[in-house]
């Protein structure tokens, strides 16, 4: 089965009735406000062919809810062109508008990362210590984040006894072990206050 789409979503609002269009949880009371390209696009898509649902224009003049459209003669292309070839223009046009409708569905929204925490591999760098940093640059990266929050924590007499740890992840990258818990990402771990301290961290070990 297709998946369905939400074009848009139509709303009238008290007192008088007006109607307004929610496209992405933007609201608009006239197509004009709208200023992004392929959305306007999309939406005229829609209304076209909520027209032709309705049985065409004069359907709805008829019925009294749209207005007469001009009757001073005026020769246009479309005018010029026989029915079946305006209808394959029309169905090109829609065609098109689809391809970008599901082009801008489909793209997904951009992933927050940490670059820190997805960078960090268990390199082996100089075996020389940071001068008045303590940190051992035998240790693998994550080691010595782990040796600077090691610091931290033991400033902290809430967190004592709690065990809380930076370790090498099974495939690659960084983990997070919080009292046998393992996280990938500082924010992932409920308590705001070790969160803090291992972005402490990680900032300390930036400045190395």
């Amino acid at each position: 089965m297709r998946q369905e789409i939400e074009v848009m979503q139509i709303f009238r609002l008290p007192p008088m009735g007006k109607l307004v269009v929610s496209v992405n949880n933007k609201r608009y009371e006239n197509l004009s406000e709208i200023t992004e390209p392929k959305v306007k696009r999309l939406l005229q898509a829609a209304i076209g062919e909520l027209i032709v649902f309705a049985g065409g224009y004069q359907e709805l003049v008829d019925a009294g809810v749209a207005p007469h459209l001009s009757t001073q003669p005026q020769e246009t292309e479309a005018d010029s062109q026989s029915p079946s070839e305006l209808l394959e223009r029309q169905q090109k046009f829609l065609s098109r508008l689809e391809a970008e409708r599901d082009a801008i569905k489909s793209t997904p929204p951009p992933k927050p990362q940490f670059p820190i925490l997805s960078g960090i591999r268990p390199t082996i760098v100089n075996d020389e210590a940071e001068p008045g940093t303590g940190i051992n640059k035998t240790l693998s990266l994550v080691e010595q984040i782990d040796k600077i929050l090691q610091k931290h924590l033991a400033s902290e007499p809430e967190l004592a006894g709690r065990s809380i740890h930076l370790v090498q992840g099974a495939k690659s990258g960084l983990q997070i072990l919080v009292d046998g818990t393992y996280y990938q990402k500082p924010r992932d771990i409920p308590e705001k206050h070790i969160q803090l301290m291992i972005k402490r961290a990680l900032k300390e070990w930036e400045t190395l």
